[in-house]
């Protein structure tokens, strides 16, 4: 009699689909030759994390923002604007002629808005800018105004120096890149943009 129960109450399950294997075995398959089969994305996006970059951020110490290092140029005046564009001439063909084919460097840009960023360190292959790290080693995209190599940076400033109003600039006296740029647009209040660089690496 028990035996019978048994039977009866499997035959009921099987009946509302509790056990799903088993129909899934006898089920006919219906395949359609137009759609290709189903394949699902298990994979998971993890920010890549490269712990050994950390510690080449610690010649990352606060600042003042607005540092009184390197020259000031009044482009208002065109005595000023001469003297700059001779300075960016003789610094940047002293680092075309001395930097690295690839190399690394610290890299933070900022300006009135959205303000000042944090550190980066930038891996430069064949004067492109490759790939990028944040202070905490994860890896970061790619745009096209903060993750510069030393010839970008050396192209927004010859770019930009006949706008704006006020440059101060000081270089590296060994890679005579730029360390430091603040610049002020003229006639137009708040415009400011800071872009500070330091502990370049060949590699």
């Amino acid at each position: 009699m028990i035996r019978v129960r048994i039977r009866i109450a499997l035959s009921g399950l099987l009946v509302l689909g509790v056990f799903p294997v088993a129909c899934h075995r006898t089920a006919p398959v219906r395949k359609n030759a137009d759609v290709g089969p189903v394949i699902r994305d298990t994979a998971v996006v993890v920010a890549i994390t490269d712990t050994s970059v950390v510690a080449l951020f610690k010649d990352t110490a606060v600042v003042s923002v607005f540092s009184g290092e390197g020259q000031t140029f009044k482009l208002q005046t065109p005595g000023q604007r001469q003297s700059l564009h001779a300075t960016l001439r003789k610094e940047r063909a002293l680092w075309q002629a001395r930097k690295p084919r690839d190399y690394k460097f610290l890299l933070r840009v900022g300006c009135f808005c959205p303000g000042s960023r944090g550190w980066l360190l930038i891996e430069v292959r064949s004067s492109h800018p490759l790939r990028a790290w944040d202070k905490a080693g994860k890896s970061v995209a790619l745009t096209d105004w903060n993750t510069l190599s030393i010839d970008g940076v050396y192209d927004n400033l010859e770019r930009t120096a006949d706008r704006d109003g006020e440059v101060q600039i000081a270089f590296d006296q060994h890679w005579h890149f730029p360390t430091y740029i603040r610049t002020n647009a003229a006639r137009v209040p708040d415009a400011w943009s800071i872009i500070e660089a330091r502990a370049l690496r060949p590699i």
